[in-house]
């Protein structure tokens, strides 16, 4: 866990802003599915999973604001934002089409509606022309109306496209592989402490644990800025444990490269010959 900053344009690129966040280089996430009875008793569907299984899923550099996306029920919804828009275009496309197009239509609907309802006495013939008009007028509005729901359609196509291509590029490892995955990456940080205890003892020569860990941190914060607690002491005990560090007066001496070489080489001999 982290923070991360990032820069974001608003306004279509007009404005910048420059915002902080909890970011998670990794996530795992556990999911228990509920048995057949339960999706039964609340008449909900049930959509590409097994009632009653698990899954166990690994995402990378998930925001801690986007956790709940990573959920299998999670659902795509429209920002007050995005809603303002669609509305104040539709509103202000029907005002344009009601002036412009529907104008003679709603003339002789009101004639019609006033007659019926008992508010004009004046009868209403409609001729072919008129017939014609108000044919035109509901095939423009009908028009309008889908062009308004297809594009809610394609902002809401938008906004789930893009939510697949993130869990698409976070998505790290499922089920049994999360577990061989989480297991590589213990043993290359088991293999990277052995690693960084013997260069520096063969570089720096002899020292004692405490001297050995400072200096050790001390390179990981210039290097990667970032202060890391080190674990010293089990780096240690696995080069002791391989025969490739001796300790002597409280202090650590690394065997020379080619000898700690033919000590790692005969202990995987040893391996197989048991």
């Amino acid at each position: 866990e982290y923070q991360k900053t990032e820069t974001i344009k608003k306004w279509w690129g007009l404005k910048k802003d420059t915002v902080t966040f909890t970011n998670y280089d990794k996530v795992a996430v556990y999911i228990k599915f509920k048995d057949k009875e339960y999706f039964k008793e609340h008449n909900k569907v049930i959509n590409n999973f097994e009632p009653g299984s698990t899954i166990i899923k690994l995402f990378q550099n998930v925001p801690k604001a986007d956790l709940e996306m990573l959920f299998p029920n999670s659902e795509v919804r429209m920002r007050t934002i995005d809603k303002v828009i669609i509305g104040g275009s539709a509103v202000a496309g029907g005002a344009v089409v009601l002036v412009t197009k529907l104008g003679a239509s709603l003339v002789v609907l009101a004639g019609l509606f006033s007659f019926w309802l008992g508010l004009s006495d004046k009868s209403v013939t409609i001729s072919s022309q008129q017939l014609i008009v108000l044919g035109t007028g509901v095939g423009i509005l009908g028009g309008f109306i889908f062009k308004e729901w297809s594009k809610f359609k394609n902002r809401k196509l938008r906004f789930m496209k893009a939510l697949a291509d993130n869990l698409y590029f976070k998505n790290l490892d499922n089920n049994a592989g999360v577990f061989h995955h989480l297991i590589d990456a213990a043993e290359e940080e088991e293999c990277k402490e052995a690693i960084l205890a013997f260069y520096f003892l063969t570089v720096d020569g002899p020292m004692s644990s405490k001297q050995l860990d400072t200096r050790i941190e001390a390179w990981l914060e210039y290097q990667f800025k970032v202060k890391v607690d080190f674990e010293i002491s089990d780096a240690l005990s696995k080069l002791l444990r391989f025969g490739i560090v001796v300790k002597q007066n409280h202090h650590y001496h690394a065997l020379p490269i080619d000898a700690a070489q033919k000590q790692l080489d005969t202990r995987w001999d040893s391996i197989f010959n048991c």
